[in-house]
């Protein structure tokens, strides 16, 4: 069973461990290249595999008041776990989150950060951490591979243990509503919504700055 599940997961793991090396390695000033890179990989891949389907996404939009209501409360649950972690790092201002900074004072690093952390993530994110990790036919492999699967989340975006705890509570309305939906749209969309407004809003200000020169 590990074996298999290793080996059906093997590309995209070998993926999060070159990046995750290439941060020890690479200049901080390239991560928004190395970032962007780790995304469009797992995209190409997951597209190449058919874990991840557009036309399937799109027409799940179609799932009417029960569709949009769980998509709601996932989304007040993601919302609610940033502002959690925003508190507890107020509450320890002086222990290093080791967030994995992108660097963007370009119109073409705007670009990539927008590819980078609105288009791509809720599609490569869900596809790999919950669909293709958390096993739901199991209960207790389901809550081995939930943990596994919020570290392997944790690890993509920081790298210090501060920051890890803080990104895994990130990821628990998530990986909680695959298992409690088995419906990945659902989250794919309640992420690429939360995405939107505060990576967003990050994009809108960077062009504001670039335009006011």
């Amino acid at each position: 069973m590990v074996k298999e599940y290793l080996k059906r997961n093997f590309v995209p793991l070998a993926v999060e461990l070159i990046f995750v090396v290439s941060c020890f390695i690479v200049p901080r000033e390239y991560f928004i290249y190395t970032n962007c890179l780790f995304y469009l990989a797992l995209f190409c891949y997951f597209l190449r595999t058919r874990d991840f389907v557009l036309k399937e996404w799109v027409s799940s939009f179609r799932g009417g008041k029960g569709y949009w209501g769980r998509v709601a409360l996932t989304c007040a649950a993601f919302f609610l776990a940033f502002a959690v972690t925003i508190l507890l790092e107020g509450f320890f201002p002086n222990l290093d989150t080791g967030n994995i900074a992108l660097r963007r004072n370009s119109w073409g690093t705007l670009i990539i950060f927008f590819i980078s952390t609105v288009l791509l993530p809720a599609i490569t994110e869900e596809t790999f951490f919950r669909k293709n990790l958390i096993l739901l036919d199991n209960k207790r492999l389901m809550l081995i591979t939930t943990a596994f699967s919020m570290l392997l989340y944790a690890l993509e975006h920081s790298l210090s243990w501060w920051g890890i705890i803080l990104t895994m509570i990130w990821a628990l309305p998530l990986s909680v509503a695959y298992i409690r939906t088995k419906n990945i749209h659902i989250v794919m969309t309640a992420h690429f919504i939360g995405n939107l407004m505060g990576n967003g809003a990050d994009v809108v200000l960077g062009a504001a700055r670039l335009l006011g020169g």
